[in-house]
């Protein structure tokens, strides 16, 4: 079962000045670009839905208000996944101090949807169910390094950047979070 790489083409060619002035349509036409790719990325936080679409919405409203302003030091595309990343991270802090402070876990949350491109780029809705499976037993930063890499086309040098390490930090996340995932499909099956 192969995972292959897919291509943003569409986020990774984009640039601020294709945004700019920002006009209500100018506006309208970045949510619609970059909305998939964040949600993709909020949903490897593993919070509930709610959450989730809060992370993506105060995603798009960052990125949108610091647009104007945005130096172009890095792809247009990686900035967007650095301030998701980082409103992932608050979101998940703020789930644990509410969880902490408030009732216990509740089983019945809805952590990830079902996301019919996985399907399509995985295979069939069980080996989707292994790969989500395995993913999850991971620790964070090598699911994020994997998801980041093989889902969403960052090179290393891109994922160094968002996530704040050092490109050999990345690419030992990467070789750790396969080995995992291969000896995880092996033992089941």
């Amino acid at each position: 079962m192969g995972v292959g790489r897919v291509k943003l083409e569409t986020t990774t060619s984009q640039t601020a000045a294709d945004f700019l002035p920002l006009t209500a349509s100018n506006a309208q036409r970045f949510v619609e670009t970059f909305t998939t790719q964040i949600a993709g990325q909020a949903a490897r936080f593993r919070l509930p839905s709610d959450l989730t679409q809060d992370v993506v919405q105060e995603t798009l409203i960052r990125a949108l208000r610091g647009l104007p302003k945005f130096r172009g030091d890095a792809k247009l595309s990686t900035w967007i996944y650095q301030i998701s990343y980082r409103e992932g991270l608050r979101a998940v802090e703020r789930w644990k101090r509410h969880r902490e402070r408030n009732q216990p876990f509740d089983a019945n949350t809805d952590f990830c949807s079902e996301n019919a491109e996985a399907v399509d780029l995985v295979g069939t809705r069980d080996e989707v169910a292994l790969v989500r499976k395995a993913m999850e037993q991971l620790p964070d930063n090598q699911r994020f390094a994997l998801g980041y890499h093989y889902l969403d086309g960052l090179a290393v040098l891109e994922i160094a950047q968002l996530m704040g390490a050092t490109p050999n930090t990345i690419k030992s996340w990467l070789k750790r979070g396969r080995d995992s995932l291969r000896t995880f499909t092996e033992i089941t099956h």
